[in-house]
């Protein structure tokens, strides 16, 4: 009886272990090597535009700013990419985060000297934990109040914030 209960806890404790990282010989747990700077965060300086486009499949919400907008000023889209580059990396493991929806922004920036719009794409998920991808790791806008200023600011819509990238809900027929 007991060695049927120890060969799924060996198998268990390996198979974690493999998840986790593998030990080496002075018994210390090895890591992964840190990623490396995304592409975006390391030609800010040469980045021209930028695209927002708002993805919302089924439209429950309500905006008050299209769903596509360019931001042709060089400094505003530069701004807006520090400042995700500058966003935290989301915490690792199972999180308990506010009601989220399918709703996300995709953010396309150009890059002075490459081919269309060349650059690097994120999305930005303004409800639930706020994920953005696309920089490497995933990183957090929770914690920001200034990105979703600094967005609004660069596509025109002043005093923004997260709630006005979730949009208001949909009321009526």
């Amino acid at each position: 009886m007991r060695l049927r209960i120890a060969i799924p806890m060996v198998l268990g404790t390996a198979l974690l272990l493999s998840a986790c990282g593998s030990l080496s010989s002075n018994g210390s747990t090895t890591t992964t090597p840190a990623a490396k700077t995304a592409y975006l965060c390391g030609v800010i300086p040469r980045v021209d535009r930028l695209v927002v486009t708002r993805q919302a499949p089924g439209r429950p919400f309500i905006f008050r700013f299209p769903s596509v907008v360019t931001v042709t000023n060089a400094f505003d889209a530069q701004v807006v990419a520090k400042a995700a580059c500058a966003l935290p990396d989301a915490p690792k493991g199972a999180q308990a985060c506010p009601l989220e929806f399918v709703l996300f922004y995709h953010l396309v920036f150009a890059v002075r000297g490459e081919k269309g719009m060349g650059g690097e794409a994120i999305d930005v998920n303004p409800t639930g934990c706020q994920a953005v991808t696309g920089l490497g790791a995933v990183r957090e806008a929770m914690s920001s109040i200034n990105f979703y200023r600094l967005l609004g600011n660069a596509m025109g819509v002043r005093s923004a914030s997260y709630l006005t990238f979730r949009g208001a809900f949909r009321t009526g027929g």
